[in-house]
């Protein structure tokens, strides 16, 4: 990950004459590089911290006021998500700013679609914002446990999605389809700033 919590992060700070850390950290889950670039972006716009998301790295939530999770969506659900709502009250993130991101390949603008995943990725905190962000998908990359993995869940997609989302998911599967983008990323950033002002 590009820049990284406490240690790491401070010490840059202090060697440039910075005494204010980040408000913000980004959790990042995912090997395929969708879910790392939506946060490059994110560092870019913010100035926020970033992590790569592992269970001996999440707890750094509890020293944010604003935390980002970013994972792929795999059978509808987002990748590592429950984790950290398992770890609530744990993190101590009552009564923070908490927006959830799944990258994934069906129609962000579709209800049926965000609806599923929402329910599939835990119970959200009433003040938790939500958004589905356009991902790729380059299956010759994929690696020898994942390939078959998605491939099964290209037969299960009807019964997890419905027609309509399984359908579009397959065409995009097969062409490759690289739909990520910065603008996507616009009402997140957006959030993220209003809590600064």
């Amino acid at each position: 990950m590009a820049r990284n919590t406490n240690r790491t992060a401070n010490k840059r700070r202090e060697e440039s004459g910075e005494v204010v850390r980040p408000d913000t950290l980004v959790v990042t889950s995912g090997r395929y590089g969708s879910c790392t670039q939506y946060t490059k972006w994110l560092i870019n716009a913010t100035g926020c911290d970033a992590i790569s998301f592992s269970r001996k790295t999440l707890g750094y939530v509890s020293f944010y006021r604003n935390v980002i999770f970013i994972g792929p969506i795999r059978d509808a659900e987002i990748s590592g998500v429950n984790m950290m709502w398992q770890n609530y009250n744990n993190f101590a993130l009552e009564g923070r700013k908490i927006i959830v991101c799944g990258v994934g390949l069906g129609d962000p603008e579709n209800e049926q679609y965000r609806d599923k995943v929402m329910k599939r990725s835990g119970s959200l905190p009433q003040y938790c914002s939500f958004y589905i962000l356009p991902g790729k998908i380059d299956r010759s990359a994929l690696n020898l446990l994942d390939k078959p993995q998605f491939d099964k869940f290209l037969l299960d997609a009807e019964r997890i999605y419905g027609t309509e989302t399984a359908q579009l998911i397959l065409r995009r599967s097969v062409d490759n389809y690289n739909g990520i983008d910065s603008k996507a990323l616009t009402p997140v950033i957006d959030e993220i700033l209003a809590t600064r002002e």
